[in-house]
């Protein structure tokens, strides 16, 4: 009886070892997880100023609100940091992709956070929160 636990003792830590290895080899796959830049992609809308609207459009951000007859456009860029000059060195930890940077205007925002449906940013000039929800 003591010969049979021993060898399925065994056995199923053998096992779990092959299991775990197979788990912790790497991966060629290419996952199915969107960047942030495509998921930023598309229309906004501000979710405390219903007549506020962002658009992103490849690496142009647009702005409009109901007392603008055109959008304002410029081109944005993602980083780990801030690359306008007024927020450069801030002292913030580095995150991929996490900073959306306009170098004309000097603005930068932190995205707090991003999905499929909303959108928080923090503006880095005045660490106010902007919430936004997705629109068709």
């Amino acid at each position: 009886m003591k010969n049979i636990f021993i060898a399925l003792s065994i056995f199923f830590c053998f096992s779990q070892a092959i299991c775990q290895s197979k788990d912790n080899k790497p991966t060629t796959e290419k996952k199915n997880v969107m960047s942030i830049n495509e998921l930023l992609q598309g229309k906004w809308q501000s979710m405390d100023d219903k007549t506020n609207f962002l658009m992103f459009d490849k690496n142009e951000r647009k702005e409009s609100s109901d007392r603008m007859k055109t959008w304002d456009k410029e081109a944005f860029v993602l980083s780990n940091k801030c690359l306008n000059e007024s927020d450069k060195d801030n002292g913030l930890e580095l995150e991929n992709e996490k900073y959306m940077s306009c170098k004309e205007s000097d603005l930068c925002w932190y995205i707090v956070s991003l999905n499929k449906d909303f959108l928080t940013l923090s503006y880095m000039g005045r660490g106010n929160t902007l919430k936004y929800k997705r629109v068709k």
